[in-house]
């Protein structure tokens, strides 16, 4: 780097005291663990490099001004976080990504600011100055995959905006779509239903339900509240028992697993990747597999033909309009985050070709055009703890066109706002009875039927009208 770009990183320097976004990324997405090798190629003040050494992750880092003469090492992950941006020479910054790459053996994990993310600036070159005098080049996100491809020869993985991952190894990157396909949530959901099953409780519990013909109340079953202590509220516990006493419901876990590996393979396909081998599966994706299917070739090869439904409206909309959870508009399906692995592989592939647009996203709801054109991430920060949670952003991806659009309500005087809450979430969310209770409430005082009421102004003014007002998720009469 030269020494303008040296002095430009000193100044824009920041101190932080935790993970940098695109390091916490990349941990959580299993690209960074003990027995890999990390490089911070561009580190700053090098508190990426001491968190994840504390951690026990063997981590050097390396920067043009703080720390330059530490010896540039090749690792297994090499960052290149922010560094790009405060590049002015075009032939530069070019050189440094190439030589980044160059350092990994397996990812390298590109950031830049995207999309006007800084405020108070004025254009100079092909980015602008801060009203610090720093140079920053802003990227559009569609403009930074490009840049990326162009440079390098490789698709990268869009990890978020302005976070990208480029893989060398391509066995690494098969893996990498394993675990985010083959996902975690949905394996603890089945996990769940098998310790109530295997519970000496539980298993009276279930005994009890059948000789009745129906669940028992908590007073006609003497050992209730040590079932709670060990598997939480009597809507939850209500919930788990019904998934096990229906007649199907193993092989609904069945088919959820099968699901997963079509998603898997299919992902495999979208991306042009070879297959990974498959003993590089994990143990027990290879024991579905074999339970599943005659052979790990004829998993691929209709996890292949799979892929072509993505493209076949008519094929989402039925797929949306069979399922029996999330809520349901004449042209659009939503579904929050906590049952999205509950999705069937049609509609979880789509959410994984929205991602290969924007990355990951903060969002509760994910939104789906029933055509299977867009597919929209939801914001509401508080909706666990909000009766009736803020909108305040929502990205929508037009898949056909591998674009998007932002819609920021964050400032807006009057927010889109949710009601009916438990529509969105899995029957054995935590908090659906809470939700549901809710519901009633505003049904039975006619609350819900006014138009205009999914804005904030048109709900508190319908409350003020009636004299009424929501505290923790409960209506009371509102004295002042």
């Amino acid at each position: 780097m030269s020494s303008q770009t040296q002095i430009l990183r000193h100044r824009t320097a920041i101190r932080r005291h935790g993970h940098s976004r695109p390091i916490a990324l990349a941990r959580a997405h299993g690209l960074i663990l003990q027995g890999l090798t990390v490089l911070d190629y561009g580190c700053g003040l090098g508190e990426d490099v001491q968190i994840l050494n504390d951690a026990g992750i063997e981590t050097h880092g390396w920067d043009p001004y703080y720390r330059p003469d530490v010896s540039v090492l090749a690792a297994d992950c090499v960052n290149l976080g922010y560094v790009l941006n405060v590049i002015e020479d075009p032939e530069e910054r070019t050189r440094t990504l190439r030589e980044a790459f160059e350092l990994t053996k397996r990812v390298l994990i590109v950031s830049v600011r995207v999309d006007r993310s800084l405020s108070d600036s004025t254009e100079f070159a092909d980015g602008c100055l801060t009203n610090l005098g720093s140079f920053q080049k802003i990227y559009a996100q569609s403009e930074f995959q490009d840049y990326l491809y162009s440079v390098l020869g490789l698709r990268p993985q869009m990890a978020s905006l302005g976070i990208a991952y480029v893989f060398k190894d391509e066995v690494a990157e098969s893996e990498y779509l394993a675990n985010i396909s083959i996902s975690q949530p949905r394996r603890e959901r089945i996990d769940q239903l098998s310790r109530f099953a295997g519970d000496l409780i539980g298993k009276r519990y279930l005994q009890q339900a059948r000789e009745l013909g129906r669940l028992p109340l908590p007073q006609e079953f003497c050992d209730f509240q040590t079932l709670q202590e060990a598997f939480g509220s009597q809507q939850r516990i209500e919930r788990l028992a019904a998934n096990l006493l229906d007649p199907g419901a193993l092989e609904g876990v069945r088919q959820l697993r099968r699901e997963d590996i079509l998603t898997f393979a299919a992902m495999i396909r979208l991306r042009g990747l070879k297959v990974p081998p498959f003993r590089k599966l994990p143990l027990e994706t290879q024991a579905d597999i074999r339970a599943l299917w005659p052979s790990y070739r004829a998993a691929i090869q209709q996890g292949e033909a799979f892929l072509f439904q993505m493209g076949k409206p008519d094929v989402v909309r039925r797929t949306c309009e069979a399922l029996t959870f999330g809520k349901k508009l004449p042209e659009d399906y939503y579904v929050h985050r906590s049952g999205e692995q509950r999705l069937p592989a049609l509609l979880r592939l789509l959410v994984f070709a929205a991602r290969q647009v924007v990355g990951e996203t903060n969002y509760e709801i994910v939104k789906f055009s029933l055509d299977g054109r867009k597919v929209s991430f939801l914001r509401y920060p508080q909706f666990d703890d909000e009766a009736h949670p803020e909108l305040v952003f929502s990205v929508r991806v037009y898949l056909p066109t591998a674009s998007y659009t932002v819609r920021d309500y964050s400032d807006s005087d009057n927010p889109p706002i949710l009601h009916r809450k438990e529509a969105f979430v899995d029957p054995l969310y935590p908090k659906y009875g809470v939700f549901a209770d809710l519901t009633r409430q505003e049904e039975a005082l006619g609350l819900l039927s006014r138009a205009g009421i999914g804005y904030r102004v048109g709900w508190q003014s319908l409350l003020s009208e009636k004299r009424l007002k929501v505290k923790s998720h409960s209506v009371e009469a509102d004295a002042s």
